[in-house]
């Protein structure tokens, strides 16, 4: 007898299905650079980084599943510090990647991983170094405020080989539309 109550709740029931979700983010945050400078004499060259940095981000995703998304990303990154002789004291760095993003849970507050390849372009003081390929990997939480809008945290490193290394953590707003 209490089979049929439990295929009542089978057959409404379903499963939660994000494919086709979009999300657009915007973030706003601290940054950091590490490179290493111009050798001097015999010396080893130093790891130079800046004082103060700031990156403004923007990412898209589009959800091929409940918990995966491809990610696609774009960061500008200003700096004010850790020049050498004759350098300018302001640098700056453009990311770009694409890849995926993995999220841990869809409840209120929602972790997440992504990683992803591209190429960074930098520029002025230390970083005059133009262009390069990047492998950037990252996290963050996402505190949902409605089914379409959140808000969150969100850290990421991007490198490729040591010379150059971007760091940023900031906050960031999401917002959501697609198959909900």
């Amino acid at each position: 007898m209490k089979l049929p109550p439990l295929l009542v709740v089978v057959a409404l029931g379903g499963t939660a299905h994000a494919e086709g979700e979009r999300a657009l983010s915007v973030g706003l945050g601290w940054a950091t650079f590490s490179a290493l400078g111009k050798p001097m004499g015999r010396q080893a060259p130093p790891t130079l980084s800046p004082d103060i940095g700031g990156a403004l981000v923007a990412s898209y995703e589009y959800s091929i599943s409940s918990d995966i998304a491809l990610r696609g990303e774009l960061a500008g990154g200003v700096f004010h510090g850790g020049a050498q002789a004759r350098q300018s004291q302001t640098s700056f760095a453009s990311l770009g990647d694409a890849g995926a993003v993995f999220r841990f849970d869809v409840l209120q507050v929602v972790p997440y991983l992504f990683a992803g390849v591209g190429g960074v372009v930098s520029g002025g003081g230390p970083l005059d170094r133009g262009a390069d390929f990047v492998l950037v990997v990252g996290g963050g939480v996402d505190w949902l405020m409605s089914r379409d809008r959140s808000v969150g945290l969100e850290a990421r490193i991007a490198s490729f080989g040591g010379d150059i290394t971007v760091a940023t953590f900031g906050v960031r707003g999401t917002l959501r539309w697609g198959e909900l």
